[in-house]
């Protein structure tokens, strides 16, 4: 049995496929997101997340951070480990957009 070449089991996205990404954009920044500098797939939580795989690993940190910020629990200090490239930053990421939007719905 052999393995099928990774592009038939995960499609990357267009820019990928045809060349077009920039490799600046490639990698995520916390800080010009924060300051609202970051390309939109990274600034715009909405193509940030239709962009990023939430792993289960993700999926149950962003549900502790939620019960935190909604004052139902979750846990107050959490520490990402993981390899080089493991996905930290994305996590993150992740958690900003989550606590940011939290904070504009709680104004309304």
């Amino acid at each position: 049995m052999s393995l099928k070449p990774w592009r038939e089991i995960a499609r990357p996205h267009k820019d990928v496929l045809h060349g077009t990404f920039k490799q600046s954009e490639f990698a995520a920044d916390i800080s010009q997101v924060a300051n609202g500098t970051a390309p939109p797939e990274y600034q715009d939580a909405e193509a940030f997340f239709a962009r990023t795989f939430i792993t289960e690993g993700m999926r149950l940190l962003l549900i502790s951070v939620a019960q935190r910020l909604a004052g139902q629990g979750g846990d107050p200090v959490i520490q990402l480990q993981t390899a080089l490239s493991g996905g930290k930053t994305h996590t993150m990421l992740a958690v900003y957009h989550l606590a940011t939007r939290a904070k504009l719905a709680s104004r309304h």
